[in-house]
């Protein structure tokens, strides 16, 4: 998060990524065995505008009570 935020202060747009394949990665890079890999953080500057986000789902759809 710290590094996302420092992105933002310096004018770039971040995002967390994850499911890619750890072990290719680390191979790829030939990272040493007593590291891991946890997520990457892409960061850039977009060249267009975000698309807007969906809808959101009526929350009777989303919640359950005293129910599984």
């Amino acid at each position: 998060m710290t590094l996302m935020l420092a992105a933002q202060e310096m004018g770039y747009a971040s995002c967390p990524m994850d499911g890619f394949d750890f072990e290719a990665v680390a191979k790829l890079i030939k990272l040493p065995e007593d590291h891991v890999i946890s997520m990457f953080v892409a960061i850039g500057r977009g060249i267009k505008e975000a698309w807007p986000r969906g809808g959101q789902l009526p929350l009777k759809e989303v919640i359950s009570y005293n129910k599984f």
